[in-house]
Formats: structure tokens, C-alpha cells, sequence
């Protein structure tokens, strides 16, 4: 045995301490960057989930304004802010439980990670996430995409595994999983590819059914919310309309994201209800498409391809950073590259069921987030699919990593 193999195998000997020690590294760092940020917000968007939650305390009621309500943004986020800011926690403080939130991630996929290949293979996944530090700024902003990414990896963990779970497992995790598409309402996608699989490894549709039921007891209640508050039905938040017509519009391009200039639409839509701006805005883009039917399916496929871009197209000037999107290319595309070689060496190396799942759910997504506009941000809670895959890669790579469950 060689130096470098005696190295690798004393490691394998304390992996617990060291995932440990990546957890608390997590933690500690992410409290003292909350810290150097301060209670100032980032991004404007951030102040409307803050606000949100702020107004559940002081005024019980969902709304941006404290006045009139409102489903703009999806609920769960704010609700999850609310019983923190009611025992008085500031902005600082709350952005401590992204980075508790991104520890988790860590040790989730080192735990499913381990259970489905080896200790070793997970401790290579918690590496690659501190390889990656656009998860660790994302955790510094007050945005559902880490704490999205726990329910997600949760989910997976409790599902995604060759024996079939009991069905109180099913249970939690549909429960799980519609909190997760009242988070963030375009895992929508990602779940039904899940449900795909779960359909054709478990098959068991009793207990695909409780899955389902789960999520449907969720979502509903909040959908049920919508219908009383408003008296229309409004599925989840009021902003897809919006959405699509930033994607499908004359001025969108494959990169612009929000970045783009909807100012006469939204002049003729200035007297409108929320409802019915969300309406006027869906309208406005599925016009624009089908009056504009080669130009979208061309944007379309370039959204496509910008979904694996590891720079977005910024508001301002001074929000670009040329050494963030230096970082940004190696590690993304690092681990971009590594999942691609995976893919080319799919006929020597055959994927197996897990990998095949966290393929298609990570490739697919692609193709959904383009209907409406791709941006690195959408894409995180996904990026540790795309770090699992690397990691899997690079211990089949060595298969002496392998067998030791």
C-alpha cells in the first residue's frame, strides 16, 4: 500500500469526526459572515419574505403591505421565518439558520450517500459542497433555496433507496414534499420525476397514494386560503404570470433573467388587481409565443443551455464580480465537466438506478426552468444532485472505496 492510499484510509478510519468537523466549519463560518453582513438586505426580494413574516407577527395576516392580502410569494418561507422573528430574532440571526440548514445538506447527502455506496463516497460529496461556495453566499441571503434544498435532500434520502419504505415513510415525505412545492412552487417537476421513479422501483401505488395524499393536504389548505381570501382560484403564489412574461417576451434574451424591460406591460396592467395582473402577464406571454412561434422555440433551447451557464446576467454593473465568476467557472464547472464524463462513460461504466435518478431529475429540470427563465440561483437546491453525481463518479473510479458500507 502506498503513502497516499495509508493517508486515504486513516481518513476512512475518523470519517464521522471529519463530516463533523465540515459541519461545525459550515456553521461557524456562515455565523461570522452573517455577522460581517449585518441587518441590510442583499436583494430587494429578500425584503418581501422578510416582510412577509413580519406581518404575520404584527398583524396576523399575509401581506406585503399590512394592509391587503396577498399570495405574490409562495407561503412557506415566511411562515417558516414567523416563530423566529415573533422571539425577536434581526435579519443577522436569521440568516444563522440557512447556514444550520446548509450544514444539514451536508450531512444528508453524506448519509445517503453512505447508504448507498460508501462513507467514503459521502465525505467525497461534503468536500465537493465547501468546493462550491455559491451555496455558502446563497445561504447568506434570506432566500428559500437552502432551506428548500434540506426538504429536497430530505425527501430523497427518506425515498430514494431500493428497499420499499413503510408507508408512514410515504406519509412524511409527501408532507415534506408539499411544504416544499409551497416553498418553492416549480419543484413541482422534480417531485413528479420522483414520482416516476418511486412508481417504477416501489411499485407500490398504496403507498404512492399516501405520498400523494400528503402533498395534496398541503397544498391545498393554502390553495383552499387563496380561494377564500380572493375568491379565484390561485394555485400556490401570483407571480407566474410575471414570470413567463419575463422569459417570453420582445425583450428577453437566453441570459437575461429578471433583468428584462416589461415596463409598457406593466403600465397597462397598473390599475389591475393581483389576480388579475398575474392573468394579464400569463396572457401577454403565451400571445408573444404564439404570434413569435420560431423566436420562442429558439429561446427556448438557449434557455435550455443557459441553465448550465455559470454567469447571469446582472441589474447593475456593480453587482459583477470578475472574481466570483472566475470561482464560479472552476468549481462549476469542475463539477459540470466531471457529470458530463460521467454521462460518456455510461457504456463502459453502466449508471446505476440512483444515478439514473439523479440524471434525469437534474437534466430535466433544465427543460422546465426554460419555459419561464433560468438563473444560478433557481438551479442551487439542485446542485447537490449534480455534486452527488461527481462524487459517485469519482469513487466508482476507484472501487476499493466501495465496498465498506
Amino acid at each position: 500500500m502506498n503513502q497516499i492510499d495509508d493517508r486515504f484510509y486513516c481518513i476512512k478510519a475518523h470519517i464521522v469526526r471529519v463530516i463533523l468537523c465540515l459541519f461545525f466549519f459550515m456553521v461557524i463560518s456562515g455565523g461570522i459572515y452573517s455577522f460581517y453582513l449585518g441587518n441590510i438586505f442583499q436583494y430587494h426580494d429578500e425584503a418581501d419574505y422578510y416582510n412577509l413574516a413580519n406581518n404575520l407577527v404584527l398583524k396576523r395576516s399575509f401581506s406585503l403591505n399590512g394592509e391587503q392580502p396577498t399570495a405574490y410569494r409562495p407561503p412557506a418561507y415566511p411562515f417558516f421565518l414567523t416563530p423566529f422573528i415573533g422571539l425577536g430574532w434581526e435579519i443577522v440571526h436569521l440568516r444563522l439558520l440557512n447556514f444550520f440548514a446548509l450544514g444539514g445538506c451536508l450531512l444528508l447527502l453524506y448519509g445517503m450517500l453512505k447508504r448507498q455506496y460508501s462513507p467514503l463516497t459521502g465525505l467525497l460529496a461534503g468536500a465537493l459542497i465547501l468546493f462550491y461556495p455559491v451555496l455558502f453566499y446563497a445561504a447568506g441571503t434570506l432566500y428559500p433555496q437552502t432551506i428548500a434544498s434540506v426538504l429536497f435532500l430530505l425527501i430523497l434520502f427518506m425515498l430514494a433507496r431500493t428497499e420499499v419504505p413503510a408507508a408512514k415513510i410515504y406519509l412524511y415525505s409527501g408532507l415534506l414534499a408539499g411544504l416544499l412545492i409551497l416553498m418553492i412552487p416549480n419543484f413541482l417537476f422534480p417531485l413528479f420525476v420522483l414520482i416516476i421513479w418511486i412508481s417504477f422501483y416501489h411499485r407500490s401505488l398504496s403507498k404512492l397514494f399516501i405520498f400523494l395524499l400528503g402533498i395534496l393536504l398541503l397544498v391545498g389548505i393554502w390553495t383552499a386560503r387563496n380561494y377564500f381570501v380572493f375568491e379565484r382560484f390561485v394555485f400556490i403564489s401570483t407571480n407566474s404570470g410575471f414570470n413567463l412574461l419575463l422569459g417570453n417576451s420582445e425583450n428577453a434574451t437566453p441570459n437575461s433573467g429578471g433583468v428584462v424591460d416589461i415596463r409598457k406591460y406593466e403600465e397597462s396592467a397598473s390599475s389591475l388587481s393581483e389576480i388579475e395582473k398575474d392573468a394579464y402577464y400569463r396572457s401577454r406571454a403565451i400571445e408573444f409565443i404564439l404570434s413569435h412561434k420560431w423566436h420562442s422555440l429558439k429561446l427556448y433551447g438557449l434557455k435550455i443551455l443557459n441553465y448550465f451557464n455559470w454567469q447571469n446576467e446582472l441589474q447593475t454593473k456593480e453587482e459583477a464580480s470578475w472574481l466570483g465568476d472566475l470561482i464560479m467557472f472552476i468549481s462549476y464547472g469542475t463539477l459540470l465537466s466531471l457529470f458530463l464524463y460521467r454521462l460518456l462513460k455510461c457504456r463502459t461504466l453502466p449508471l446505476d438506478p440512483f444515478e439514473r435518478l439523479l440524471t434525469f431529475i437534474y437534466v430535466s429540470n433544465a427543460f422546465y426552468q426554460a419555459i419561464f427563465f433560468t438563473r444560478i440561483r433557481f438551479r442551487l437546491p439542485f446542485e447537490y444532485l449534480l455534486i452527488a453525481m461527481a462524487a459517485i463518479f469519482i469513487a466508482k473510479l476507484k472501487p476499493d472505496l466501495l465496498p465498506e458500507k
